[in-house]
């Protein structure tokens, strides 16, 4: 499992966030997270465009604008992040034991 972090912005603050589980890491994994965020946040789904497959296999995040929304929408941009899993560094330079 996979999960992927939806962010609303206002004015740099975080209106609302929400954190959501998918199976996949890649781009199918991505829209369906980003569906799955909408719906808890209770948002329109945003259009998906070249630029934000790109941002999102390239660097796994992206963010949609309002003008990336059919429907009218009360934040400033709706941010996505794939979040990493938890652990430990694998470089011995941060071994404290």
């Amino acid at each position: 499992m996979v999960r992927l972090w939806g962010i609303l912005r206002k004015k740099h603050k975080i209106m609302q966030d929400v954190v959501v589980e998918v199976d996949r890491a890649d781009l199918e994994g991505a829209r369906e997270a980003v569906d799955l965020c909408c719906y808890q946040l209770d948002i329109p789904r945003p259009l998906w465009l070249p630029k934000h497959e790109a941002d999102m296999e390239r660097f796994g995040r992206t963010l949609f604008l309002p003008e990336h929304f059919v429907e009218s929408v009360s934040f400033d941009r709706f941010e996505v992040e794939f979040l990493k899993e938890r652990g430990g560094s694998r470089d011995p330079r941060n071994d404290f034991s």
